[in-house]
């Protein structure tokens, strides 16, 4: 199994007097600290016009990542293709993948936010056409080749990128699905597959996974054990399973009531979504329960409600110091 961190960037100027500026440094100073206790990879995710999300470009922090690391993997979860011209896409994760050394691993969605689409005057129902197209031209610009583009919503003519990624002829990229319908679209692409376990059960996860292995095999892609299948649930170790809680219950209720502006009680969430938060010894038996449903890439959003830094960094410290070596 394979270990990252993945940061939301949720952030609450309402209750928390940490700036966006800080926020970031504290980021990049959260990912140096990953790389040293050994995590496989760092993830960012991509957001617009909301304070749950204060990351637009994703591909500029993880240049910043990148010239603070070494070997970690560095990866977007998720680019948001139908927001945004491919061409752009292209050349801005390339630069990533340069100054890298060959790091980027590329998360592909087709959004979800109608505020986003709206921000950037985009229509949101032709989101799944847009995203196909986008990552047409995503394969042809990063060919190397010159090549021409007529499509509904991107026209170019004989163009060739002027910079390439290391890993050709196309990063390591998945592509993020919340439903069955969508893993197996996903599957039957032969495309690799990316899930939030935060927003489901264990059991509705595991069922969603299944769906997607299921259907890739069907598919004749091949072994779908043999895939690298990374899934985000909030983490927060402790020594004890009851300073665990006492700093993670507040930030994760924080976190979870924040996008709909409910008032749903730590227990009921606990009981649902089943977050990966106590010691050492009870982080490690809730990782191997998601490994036996197929997770390979526990990615751990450690990050979460406000959560103060050194205790993200303590967390980190414990994660990789017992986690790991026992799960790897």
């Amino acid at each position: 199994m394979k270990f990252s961190t993945l940061t939301i960037f949720d952030h609450y100027p309402n209750q928390s007097s940490r700036t966006p500026r800080q926020f970031y440094n504290e980021v990049l100073e959260q990912a140096v600290r990953a790389e040293e206790m050994n995590f496989d990879g760092v993830w960012f995710t991509e957001h617009h016009f909301s304070d749950f999300g204060i990351n637009p470009s994703p591909a500029v922090m993880l240049a910043a990542v990148s010239q603070r690391t070494n070997r970690i993997r560095l990866g977007v979860g998720v680019s948001v293709l139908p927001l945004h011209n491919p061409l752009r896409i292209a050349e801005d994760y390339a630069v990533v993948d340069l100054l890298s050394n060959g790091r980027l691993d590329l998360g592909l969605g087709s959004g979800y936010d109608q505020k986003e689409f709206d921000g950037y005057n985009i229509s949101m129902e032709d989101k799944a056409e847009r995203f196909n197209e986008s990552l047409e031209v995503l394969r042809k610009a990063w060919s190397g080749k010159p090549f021409s583009h007529q499509g509904d919503f991107f026209q170019y003519k004989e163009i060739r990128l002027s910079v390439q990624p290391i890993q050709a002829p196309f990063p390591p990229h998945w592509i993020a699905t919340f439903s069955e319908t969508g893993a197996t679209h996903v599957a039957n692409m032969g495309s690799n597959f990316m899930a939030l376990g935060f927003s489901k059960s264990r059991d509705e996860l595991a069922k969603l996974i299944d769906t997607y292995k299921n259907a890739y095999q069907k598919s004749g892609h091949g072994n779908p054990d043999q895939l690298e299948i990374p899934v985000a649930f909030h983490v927060h170790v402790g020594e004890t399973s009851a300073e665990a809680e006492s700093n993670a219950k507040g930030p994760y209720q924080l976190f979870m009531n924040t996008p709909s502006g409910g008032n749903i009680s730590y227990e009921v969430l606990k009981q649902k979504f089943n977050p990966v938060i106590g010691s050492p010894d009870e982080v490690i038996k809730q990782i191997q329960s998601y490994r036996e449903i197929g997770v390979t890439n526990f990615m751990a959003v450690m990050n979460f409600g406000g959560l103060e830094h050194h205790k993200v960094l303590s967390s980190l410290d414990l994660f990789g110091k017992y986690v790991v070596p026992a799960c790897k």
